[in-house]
This record gives C-alpha cells, sequence and structure tokens, in this order.
C-alpha cells in the first residue's frame, strides 16, 4: 500500500462514510422517537452496537437533541451466543443452527470449534472414535444431538457449557428488558439472524429490528415487517438506489463498525454486581478510539466532529446520496487504487472459528501463486479481485456483479461478474447435466459478439458440479453469472429469475441442451437494433434439429434435418394453432418481456409457447432465414435429467395445450372475439383448402 494511502483512507472515510452514518444515525434517531412511549428498550448488539451506540450518542450531541426517554443500552450477543441461548429452552434449535453455520466443513472441524478456546485444554477427545464413519462429514442436527448426548469427558463439558450460557443468556435478556414488552435490536442487519433466533425462543417478547441495511436472495424469506433496513432493504443491487452497492461489499460497513476484539462466544457473571458480562478483553477494550489501522472509522469520526450546528434534513439527505453515488461507483466499477482505499481487515468469523479470511487475495495471501480464476472464486469482494488481477484492462462495463446474496447464504451466491448494460443476456436453465452444460458452455463462448452477459440458474441441480463447469468453460468469467436454487422452482420461474438478476437490452433463452452458430448473436442484434418495421420488437432464426445420444459423459450426434424451415413470418393466428419456434432461435427486447409480465410460472411447460402469443399480441417477430441455432433431441430418451420435456413430460404438453388455448380466448373481450376468429379461421381454412388442392393436384 502506497505511504499516503492510509490519509487518502481517513478522507474517504471523512468525505464519503461519515455523511453516510450521519444520516444514518439521523434515520436511527427519528425511528427512535416513533418507539419512545417507555415500554421500549433499544438493545445495541455488539460488536457493531458499540459504535453504533457511540456515534448515535456524537450525533446527538452535535444536533442539540436530546435522548430518547427510552434507555439504549448494549446487548451482548452474537450469533454463536444466541444459538448457545436458546440450548435450554430449545436444543433442536441450536443443533440446526451450528449444522447450517458449519455445513461447509467437516465434524473434525467443528468440534474445536463448539467450547472457547481457554476451555478445550486437557479434554479427552477419544470419544470421536465412536463417531468415526462421521469426523469427515459434514455435521446434521441429529449428529449434533448425537455428540452432545454421549457419555464423555467432552460431551459432559459441552452440556455444562452450553446450559451455564443459555442460562446467563436469559438473565441478560431478563435484565435488559425487565418488564418492557417491546426491544427494539439495533446492529447492521443483513439478514436479521439473531432477531429471528429470539423471536423463535424467546416469543413473550416483541423483538423490533433497526438496521443498517437489510438483504437477502429473492427466493427467501428475508423480508418481514418488524426487521427495518434504514439505509437500503433490497434482495439484489437495484441501479435506482445506489445503497444496494452494500450486496457486493457489506464488509466495508462491518469493518468500520466491528472494532478489533473478538466477537461475544460467551458470558460471565461478575462476582462483585451480579451481572451478566462478555469476558473482561472485550469490556476494557476502548471501542471508541481508533486503533492504528482503522482508517475509515477515524474518517467517520472526523466528519461527526467537524458537525458543530444543526443540520437541516434536506443537508443530510443530499449529502448521503451524493457520498452513496460516489461509494457505489467505487465498489461496482473499482480502479486497483479505489481497491487499496476500499480493502479492510482480514474478517473473523463467528462461531468460534479459529480462521480470518480477507476480501480480496493479494501477493500475501496463501493463493497468490493460484490462477486469477482461483483468486477471483476464493475473494469476498470479487469486483476488488478483479481489478487487482487485471488491472490494464479496467474499465466501467467490466466491473463485477458478483453477488445477489454476499456470504451469508452461500448456496445461492452467483460465481462471478457481469457487465454494466450489455447488449444481450443469455439465460440458461440447468439441473444435474454436466455434459450439457459443457457444451452449452462452449456455444456461448464462440459467439463474435461479445456484448454479453450469460447468467446460469442453476434450478435445484449439485451446485458445485456447475460452478466447476463453469470455472473450467472457455467463457469469460467476467460475463458469467450463477444462481443456485436449492430446489427447483420450473423451466418458466428459472427463466424469469435469471433475466431479473441481469440487465441488458436483449433477452435470450439458451437452454442447457441446445447450440448456437457463432454470428447467432452478432445477426439477430444487427436486426432489431434496425428492424424493417418499427413493431418487430423480437427475432428468430432458422434452426438446425439434432437428434442426440448422451454416451458416458459424451454427446454424440445422430442426425440432423432442418426445423421449420418452412417459417418465414411469425403470423399470430399461425402461432395460435402452435409453436413455430424453439427458445435457442429467439432474441426479444427486455422492455417488451418487462411489458407483458414474463413467463408465466404457473406452467410447467409450453411456458414459451405462452409467452409467444401474448408477445405477439403487443408486437411483431421478424425472421432471419439462416440456420444460426441448433435445437438438439435426445429422442430415445423419455426420462430422466437428459430428456427433453417436450418427450420427458409428453402428457403434460397435451394436458396444458388445452389449458393455453382455453385461457387466451377467455382473456378476449367481447368485441375481439368476433373478429379475431373470423381472422384466425378465415386464414386457416384458406391455408388448409389450398394444401387439399395441392395434394390433390399431384395425385392427379
Amino acid at each position: 500500500m502506497h505511504q499516503d494511502m492510509p490519509a487518502q483512507r481517513i478522507q474517504l472515510g471523512y468525505e464519503i462514510l461519515g455523511p453516510i452514518f450521519f444520516d444514518f444515525c439521523h434515520r436511527l434517531h427519528t425511528h427512535f422517537l416513533a418507539f419512545d412511549d417507555r415500554s421500549t428498550v433499544f438493545l445495541f448488539c455488539t460488536r457493531a452496537g458499540l459504535r453504533l451506540q457511540y456515534l448515535y450518542e456524537l450525533f446527538l450531541a452535535s444536533q442539540g437533541f436530546d435522548p430518547p426517554a427510552n434507555p439504549h443500552q448494549l446487548f451482548w450477543t452474537s450469533r454463536f451466543m444466541t444459538a448457545k441461548g436458546l440450548f435450554v429452552r430449545n436444543p433442536q434449535a441450536t443443533f440446526q443452527i451450528l449444522a447450517k453455520e458449519f455445513g461447509y466443513t467437516t465434524v473434525t472441524t467443528m468440534l474445536p470449534c463448539l467450547l472457547p478456546a481457554d476451555e478445550l485444554g486437557g479434554l479427552d477427545l477419544s470419544f470421536t472414535s465412536a463417531f468415526k464413519s462421521q469426523l469427515g462429514s459434514q455435521p446434521s442436527p441429529q449428529l449434533l444431538e448425537a455428540i452432545f448426548s454421549h457419555s464423555s469427558g467432552f460431551a459432559d463439558r459441552l452440556r455444562q457449557h452450553y446450559n451455564q450460557q443459555s442460562t446467563l443468556f436469559k438473565q441478560q435478556i431478563e435484565a435488559l428488558v425487565q418488564q418492557a414488552p417491546v426491544a427494539v435490536l439495533v446492529d447492521s442487519g443483513w439478514q436479521a439472524t439473531t432477531q429471528r433466533l429470539l423471536m423463535e425462543g424467546f416469543p413473550e417478547i416483541d423483538w423490533q429490528g433497526l438496521y443498517f441495511g437489510r438483504m437477502g436472495a429473492p427466493h427467501q424469506n428475508w423480508h418481514f415487517f418488524n426487521a427495518i433496513g434504514l439505509m437500503f432493504e433490497s434482495a439484489a443491487y437495484d441501479p435506482k438506489q445506489p445503497a444496494t452497492c452494500i450486496h457486493y461489499h457489506h464488509h466495508i460497513i462491518e469493518d468500520l463498525l466491528e472494532p478489533e476484539l473478538p466477537s461475544v462466544e460467551y458470558l460471565v457473571s461478575d462476582g462483585d454486581s451480579g451481572a451478566v458480562l462478555p469476558p473482561k478483553p472485550c469490556r476494557q477494550f476502548d471501542y471508541r478510539s481508533p486503533t492504528a489501522n482503522e482508517h475509515h472509522y477515524a474518517g467517520v469520526l472526523q466528519y461527526f466532529q467537524s458537525i458543530t450546528r444543526r443540520q437541516t434534513l434536506l443537508d443530510i439527505r443530499s449529502n448521503s446520496r451524493a457520498a452513496w453515488q460516489i461509494l457505489d461507483r467505487k465498489i461496482r466499477f473499482p480502479s486497483p487504487s479505489d481497491v487499496d482505499l476500499l480493502d479492510v481487515r482480514p474478517r473473523s468469523p463467528d462461531f468460534g472459528k479459529r480462521e480470518s479470511n480477507t476480501v480480496v487475495c493479494r501477493s500475501t495471501s496463501w493463493l497468490a501463486n493460484r490462477t486469477p480464476d482461483d483468486r477471483l472464486l476464493h475473494a469476498i469482494w470479487k469486483q476488488g479481485q478483479i481489478a487487482l488481477d487485471h488491472p490494464t484492462d479496467y474499465h466501467p462495463k467490466q466491473a463485477l456483479f458478483a453477488k445477489q446474496e454476499p456470504d451469508i447464504q452461500p448456496e445461492t451466491e452467483p460465481l462471478t461478474i457481469l457487465s454494466d448494460l450489455p447488449q444481450v443476456a443469455i439465460i440458461t436453465r440447468t439441473k444435474n447435466r454436466p455434459v450439457l452444460l459443457k457444451r452449452a458452455a462452449q456455444s456461448v463462448a464462440a459467439q463474435t459478439l461479445r456484448d454479453f452477459v450469460w447468467v446460469v440458474v442453476n434450478d435445484g441441480g449439485e451446485a458445485e458440479a456447475v460452478e466447476q463447469i463453469l470455472r473450467q468453460s472457455p467463457v469469460d468469467l467476467r460475463q458469467v453469472r450463477v444462481v443456485h436454487h436449492p430446489d427447483s422452482i420450473g423451466m418458466e420461474a428459472a427463466s424469469n429469475r435469471g433475466i431479473q438478476t441481469s440487465q441488458s437490452k436483449y433477452l435470450v433463452i439458451h437452454d442447457d441442451d441446445d447450440t448456437w452458430q457463432p454470428e447467432f448473436l452478432q445477426r439477430t442484434v444487427a436486426f432489431l437494433e434496425n428492424p424493417p418495421v418499427p413493431s418487430m420488437r423480437g427475432v428468430i432464426t432458422h434452426a438446425t434439429r439434432w437428434s442426440e445420444a448422451i454416451l458416458g459423459d459424451q454427446v454424440e450426434l445422430l442426425e440432423s434435418t432442418p426445423y421449420q424451415d418452412w417459417v418465414m413470418t411469425v403470423p399470430l393466428y399461425e402461432m395460435a394453432s402452435g409453436n413455430m419456434f424453439a427458445p435457442i432461435s429467439f432474441l426479444f427486447d427486455r422492455a417488451v418481456y418487462e411489458e407483458i409480465g414474463g413467463f408465466d410460472e404457473s406452467l410447467p411447460v409450453l411456458g414459451d409457447w405462452d409467452f409467444n402469443l401474448r408477445f405477439l399480441m403487443k408486437y411483431d417477430i421478424g425472421v432471419i432465414p439462416e440456420k444460426l441455432a441448433n435445437y438438439h433431441h435426445r429422442d430415445y430418451q423419455k426420462t430422466g435429467d437428459y430428456s427433453n420435456s417436450v418427450y420427458g413430460a409428453i402428457s403434460k404438453h397435451q394436458l396444458f395445450d388445452t389449458v393455453v388455448r382455453n385461457r387466451g380466448l377467455r382473456h378476449l373481450n367481447a368485441e375481439e372475439l368476433p373478429l379475431s376468429s373470423i381472422l384466425s379461421l378465415a386464414r386457416a381454412s384458406g391455408d388448409i383448402r389450398a394444401m387439399v388442392q395441392e395434394i390433390l393436384r399431384q395425385r392427379g
């Protein structure tokens, strides 16, 4: 780091983070006043709560505001401490929390973390022989229950410690809350995990939450009314809300708020007062003053101390809004110097874990000699990592759009980056079809038009296999995003989720079993950029139908035939008789997708046909009569992951063919029905008559 970098980091804290946190404190105060009925206590959750409370007090002093009549106190807790605190009341909840938190590792790694480090000495771990076959596996609630129930010195100490901590935790809550029916937690936030646990473990208290921000994956129930994000609430980055850039680098907030002291892992009872407190190192730490490395926090303090007169709400909001716009750019589109400005200390994990994590992998990291792809995979702030590894290629349009849900839910964490506003978003739905996904990656990588983002939606398949394929694929990782759904949500819902987590001018569905010719995107985009008539907002190409077989990990092409090459125009009446093209052939305007409401998630099949019909009710579709798309079929394979929906779900196609037709007619009003029916039937009758006449003519 350059020698004057600390001064620049302090300046960033003063000019950018200072106005943001001043705005946060104003919002916090406003909400405090709304609760100010003397029946509420405000609890600042440590570690972040230590500095949040101090900044709030500085804010009150600078503005000449009286503090709320309700008490605001420190609540010594953490997710780990809360898990222990539930042990007596609900041990199954404790086991579930621990299993989830250590789900990425093994039982052997987990066991030493379950007790404080100073209590491990001298304990006999030989009891683990009873679980020998499971030590290398991931923890489960059932296995944790068995470990805690085991007859051994280690298990006895576990039960004793967790029973003791559960009792002390309850005593702390009772002392803080007393008779107040409402307790408002104040913390950095994100998914309000501690609040959720307290709501389940201590339902007699009305738990509310005021947080810096709230985030979560779209498919999760992360948003609930009594948990409020004061600066933003969003399931993903929203370009209209610059504050949502924290989705990509929320550690910049946590680093500033969390002093250099360990997370609260256990509580003790003070011998003199009987108060429930954390160990002395936590209590005696001077969290108000910045340490030598806490440059951002030092800058924020300078900003708060520089405010000598009451600020108008307009000033506070304007300063904060301007700061967010700058921070948004620096987080999403960082230059190498921005990475130095926004890098943070190694992150110490919760739940007794002894390791630490860095947000970017530098030369001192164990990953220094690994490939850029490896470093990108392990980096927490992926935008920063790409700026370090590709400094000469830096450009705002190459910035990482990495995390739909940073760190909190690894199973939904996208793999890598997206460009700012590419021309095309390619949406690929996949589930346990690695052979086909590899081929799809080759199809995408071969496109001569490079201005695209590839969004892979893993709809209930094995996550690691998908990520490994993408890491090894020929597609530039800066153009890839992957979204994992632990459980399948269906083809049309998967398409919608992929589209919703991307930005682009045009859209195309590239199913994992289909492919393109290299010029597909270039030719179709050029067509829509200058269509023959303005009403043409979509375009298809002709396609080749391939019959193929899956043999082990190889795809064997059997034969090819033209597919629907008689289509030269796409009339609505013709589409009403049956779908005229495959999704792989169709590029369309995102604005039309938004206008007609996307794909119908209630349809397990034929969703593309339904979408095409609604598209044609509003706009026209052009045709490029060249075979630039490949529509692949495994005709022999009627079931299993590698089957086509048209074969694997043939009965559903027959059923929903009628559903779509009936619904389309029901949606027509009285004036439209006669005209549309007459026009369609008249043209269809004319076509049938012409075909019959041609057959008769050929028969002589």
